[in-house]
């Protein structure tokens, strides 16, 4: 990690809020001392992602990832540790030393969202100034209000090749970082490049939190492509972000649901009728990673259909959004009536009419009947069940058999145990088939459906450290004077799992720095997920007097016994070299007494006579 005075990253450690850093990605709920929620690292159901609050530490149980506010930044938006100090400090308000250009080892992201924020300033600054009439005219009869359109920072792209490196030249951007977030293209066959954005309403795409990533462009007239969206950059990936997140998050978390449109003026427009829970797919297919996002925030999603397209569009979407189950079908013919609770998301379709879209239905008829809409919304799986049945009455035996199949296949990836239950025996008794035989079937293509192989973004096998290491090592961050007694007594090497003995390492180095400060010493991932889990994971000390003196008699039979090996082995080595009638070295005779007596008094017992045999068949009592 890039060097930085220890006071200057205390400092801004102790201005940043980790719950509120953290809470920005993940819904938060306090459980005693810590915050808990659904890790952003890899795909889970039940929270196992902890924040301490007081430590400023964060750790997964669940995949091993742990560490601070830095840490936390680095992992999420992908940064170099100066790039997230210089990214926290200016949250913090702590000013650092002068640094002129990228340091070493910077990733480049940092000057890409310093792009975008500059760009969606200088075009949204356009909208409201000569030249902007057209959008603002045009915002006007869609019925966007003002003040909405400020809050999402809306903007206007003048006509125009040259426009933003113009716009841009005084702040130093550079047509490489213009290039790389997508703002300008590369001619094809000739040097130079060209506004991306030209005589269009822009949209800017922010993160989670809150900063620009992309633009999405609507053409004013009969111009193509309608819809002109930044390309896949290295801030921005199309399936994974949904449009107004930073904007609804809180509402959110409040009510406990998303609504999901399909739109940009569609999502303005809910957020302008008191719906702010509302974000935007983009225009693309609702994916299994905007589902992850809002999985973090709530317990039910609910998406728009037109009548006219309803059925099709819940159909195919139910399919993609379901991903097979990691268990067996618990839900299946359960007649004790009890379910296991899985923490699946609901996904919900409120279906409009015909015609009509979030946008024409709530200027047509208001916020109350949109309310209405949403308050009967159905289980998308449901509805995608229902259409499924009432095509197999038009296909006689064939179609009846092709229902069955594909209402099996929709079973079978099925999280929520009560909701799959009661579907299969609506199903089974509108397809005139027993319920048992939709379960076995379900059940069959469940089993093919699991992967065999982890998948990106899934928890990771961490080898836990062995109890007695990590008490010892809990027990040296707690405590400064297990420092002082412990530390010259522990061999390394006798640290087995590598995170522990790098902090140990650490301690060594810098004995007088607080356990939470070992973060940005510490070289590996496996070190800082290794020191997050001990400190996330406080047990009581005890009696430290007690404690201590404990390890320091169990580390002095280890060096003992470490001592009574290495003479017991050069006894043997010494009889192997000489004649039966040639008498020991009396050195190697004398040394292994005196450790054998040291080592039966730590253990309470008589001093033996020597017997070599004896000595290297006694068990190990330091239990290694």
């Amino acid at each position: 990690m890039a060097s930085y005075p220890p006071a200057l990253l205390d400092e801004i450690r102790a201005g940043v809020d980790v719950v509120e850093l953290v809470g920005r990605f993940v819904n938060l709920r306090k459980a005693g001392q810590n915050y808990k929620g659904l890790c952003p690292f890899h795909g889970e159901k039940t929270p196992s992602f902890n924040v301490n609050p007081r430590k400023g530490i964060f750790h997964c149980f669940g995949c091993g990832v742990g560490g601070d506010v830095f840490g936390f930044l680095m992992r999420q938006d992908r940064l170099s540790f100066p790039e997230a100090v210089r990214v926290l400090a200016r949250q913090a308000s702590v000013a650092l030393p002068d640094e002129r250009g990228p340091r070493p080892g910077d990733s480049g992201r940092e000057e890409l969202y310093r792009a975008m924020e500059l760009a969606a300033s200088f075009y949204s600054e356009r909208l409201w100034t000569a030249g902007g009439e057209r959008a603002r005219a045009y915002l006007d009869e869609r019925g966007i209000a003002i003040e909405v359109a400020r809050r999402f920072g809306l903007g206007w792209a003048p006509e125009g090749w040259e426009t933003l490196p113009d716009a841009l030249k005084s702040s130093g951007v550079g047509e490489d970082t213009m290039l790389a977030a997508g703002l300008r293209i590369a001619r094809d066959n000739k040097p130079g490049a060209y506004d991306r954005f030209r005589g269009r309403l822009l949209f800017p795409i922010r993160d989670l939190q809150g900063r620009v990533v992309a633009l999405g462009g609507r053409a004013f007239g009969d111009e193509q492509p309608k819809y002109l969206n930044s390309p896949e950059t290295a801030l921005y990936t199309k399936g994974n972000v949904l449009y107004a997140a930073d904007l609804a998050r809180d509402t959110i978390r409040d009510k406990n649901h998303a609504l999901i449109v399909e739109g940009y003026i569609d999502c303005l427009m809910a957020h302008q009728h008191g719906f702010t829970e509302t974000v935007a797919a983009l225009g693309t297919a609702f994916t299994a990673a905007q589902l992850g996002v809002l999985r973090r925030y709530c317990d039910e999603v609910i998406t728009f259909f037109d009548a006219d397209a309803a059925g099709q569009k819940a159909a195919e979407r139910a399919e993609e959004l379901l991903e097979p189950t990691g268990g067996g079908l618990t839900w299946g013919v359960n007649r004790a009536g009890a379910f296991d609770a899985t923490g699946a998301l609901r996904v919900k379709v409120a279906l409009l009419p015909a015609g009509h879209d979030p946008d024409t239905f709530l200027r047509a008829e208001g916020a109350a009947a949109f309310t209405e809409r949403i308050a009967t919304a159905r289980s998308l799986l449901a509805y995608a069940l229902d259409r499924a049945v009432g095509e197999s009455a038009a296909g006689g035996a064939r179609g009846r058999v092709n229902a069955f199949a594909r209402v099996a296949l929709m079973l079978a990836k099925v999280g929520d145990a009560q909701e799959a239950t009661t579907l299969a025996r609506e199903a089974a008794l509108k397809l005139g088939v027993d319920p048992t035989q939709l379960w076995i079937e379900a059940q069959r293509l469940q089993a093919a459906l699991r992967r065999p192989t982890a998948v990106a973004g899934a928890a990771t096998a961490t080898p836990a450290p062995a109890v007695v290491e990590r008490d010892l090592v809990g027990l040296l961050l707690a405590s400064r004077e297990a420092r002082r007694i412990l530390l010259p007594m522990l061999d390394l090497a006798e640290v087995n799992h590598a995170g522990l003995r790098e902090v140990v390492e650490t301690l060594v180095r810098v004995p007088d720095a607080a356990a939470e400060q070992l973060m940005s010493e510490l070289a590996s991932d496996a070190a800082r997920h290794a020191l997050s889990a001990l400190l996330i994971d406080e047990r009581p000390l005890g009696d430290e007097k007690v404690v201590v003196e404990q390890f320091r008699r169990r580390l002095e039979r280890t060096r003992t016994v470490g001592r009574l090996r290495t003479a017991s082995q050069a006894v043997a080595e010494e009889q192997q070299r000489a004649s039966s009638a040639v008498p020991m070295d009396a050195t190697l005779v004398a040394e292994l007494q005196q450790q054998g007596a040291v080592l039966h008094e730590l253990v309470g017992g008589a001093a033996p006579s020597l017997n070599v045999p004896a000595v290297e068949s006694r068990p190990d009592p330091s239990g290694s």
